[in-house]
């Protein structure tokens, strides 16, 4: 009896532990994630050189009733990522009702170490987790961008394209789309606004890519610079954690499905 109460107080502490071991990261007070921020808003969220004129960036606070919706849906965007990968390059989610920065509202943004999204009440949960993966993958690509082949993806570009420049003069010059669109994706590009810069090239595809967005996975089977650009992202990540590897993307596609 007493052997078996022993083996069965072993069986609770090794599950208890597996489950430590595989939640996703939530809070730092623990130095397990990154702090998921639901009712901030001031200027004191953004850094300092984002408080000039000409950022002038602004948030309004998220309402309660969205709070416990967008803590489930950044969980879920977080559980995609190995703790040390988020340790290393991601210290705050902020979640905001509205958010807008050079006079441009916005969707999301991310600065060194931090992801902002809005979340006005009617952006649906795989858009806004879509979103987080966008942001996050500019926050990676800033911090590594030796792990991507720029030299290669600029060659899959037609060789008279220039990117606009920034997301932002992508918006101003209503050039913004994220509609998929046939033409574009035989040059290389997602849409409209992937042609805004190499980041939000970067973007377009990472972001899908982590959605198990099946519509990304046509495009990648129907377009070779698509499939082509697919592939370097896919090894960027698989530069930050060998989990990134091509048949853990191909599983997201199937949970997705």
């Amino acid at each position: 009896m007493k052997n078996t109460l022993l083996f069965w107080l072993l069986c609770l502490n090794f599950v208890a532990l597996v489950q430590a071991v595989s939640a996703p990261a939530k809070d730092d007070k623990e130095g397990n994630g990154p702090v998921v921020s639901l009712d901030a808003a001031g200027p004191e969220i953004f850094p300092q050189s984002w408080l000039s004129a000409s950022v002038n960036a602004q948030a309004t606070t998220l309402d309660a009733p969205q709070r416990p919706r967008s803590q489930e849906i950044v969980e879920r965007a977080l559980a995609k990522y190995p703790a040390a990968v988020l340790r290393r390059h991601l210290q705050r989610v902020y979640v905001v009702q509205k958010l807008a920065y050079s006079g441009v509202p916005t969707g999301g943004t991310n600065s060194r170490c931090a992801v902002y999204l809005a979340n006005s009440g009617k952006v649906a949960d795989a858009v806004l987790e879509g979103i987080f993966h966008a942001e996050f993958s500019s926050i990676l690509l800033r911090n590594l961008p030796q792990q991507l082949d720029t030299k290669r993806w600029q060659e899959i570009n037609p060789p008279d394209f220039r990117y606009l420049g920034s997301g932002v003069q992508a918006i101003k010059q209503q050039k913004a789309s994220q509609r998929l669109d046939a033409d574009l994706q035989a040059a290389g590009f997602l849409h409209a606004y992937a042609q805004a810069s190499l980041e939000e090239d970067f973007n377009s595809i990472a972001s899908r890519l982590l959605m198990g967005d099946e519509a990304l996975w046509r495009a990648m089977a129907q377009y070779p610079k698509v499939k082509e650009k697919a592939g370097l992202v896919m090894a960027f990540y698989g530069r930050l954690d060998p989990q990134f590897m091509q048949a853990w993307f191909e599983a997201l596609r199937r949970a997705a499905q």
